[in-house]
């Protein structure tokens, strides 16, 4: 049999295993706390899309770019740093399930935003490109085996394996929609309110 093959029927037969402590870095412990218990990466990672499009999916132009205190990111920049991050974590997934032995550098969220501009993408057209982007996550994935989903890498100088980044993806989603819902959506409500 196919190795590749054989290792997507393994990933397929075998739920991957939550991380556990020393399998990411301390700064990402917040993240991992958000993720709901139990449920497969899979799965989290399709119903947390399903949510981001219930949540973000009807949002107009005026909305997209409402942002609830100055100087603080926009609704279409914080979805754009979503986007970043989830390019962000699953290269490094893939890069550590294929042995890359290279450490990774880090990304620092405040000069990657210095330089996106989204004054010209809707709200829709972030979240069609978000779920693109969710695809081929899901795509890595089903290829990573359970042997694979724990190969050590270096990112930002701590060790992290494939399974914790998938799992901060989900944690890192999470943990921004609640932001929009405790900070952004109670000015959006009352702005829809006052008009």
């Amino acid at each position: 049999m196919n190795p590749v093959h054989n290792n997507l029927l393994l990933a397929q037969l075998y739920p991957m295993k939550r991380p556990k402590k020393g399998e990411f870095p301390p700064m990402h412990a917040g993240y991992l706390k958000q993720v709901p218990p139990r449920a497969a990466a899979g799965t989290l990672l399709k119903k947390t899309m399903r949510e981001a499009q219930a949540l973000f999916g009807k949002l107009n132009e005026a909305e997209g770019n409402y942002r609830y205190a100055p100087g603080k990111w926009s609704v279409k920049e914080m979805l754009m740093h979503i986007i970043d991050s989830e390019r962000v974590f699953s290269y490094r997934a893939l890069s550590f399930i294929r042995g890359d032995r290279i450490g990774l550098p880090g990304f620092n969220q405040d000069f990657w935003m210095e330089e996106v501009d989204v004054s010209n993408r809707s709200v829709q057209d972030l979240m069609k490109e978000w779920k693109f982007v969710r695809e081929n996550t899901l795509y890595l994935l089903k290829q990573c085996s359970e042997e694979q989903s724990v190969f050590p890498g270096k990112a930002s100088g701590f060790t992290v394996t494939p399974r914790a980044l998938f799992f901060i993806i989900i944690g890192h989603q999470i943990h921004h929609m609640k932001i929009f819902e405790q900070l952004y959506l109670p000015g959006l409500n009352n702005a829809s309110t006052a008009l």
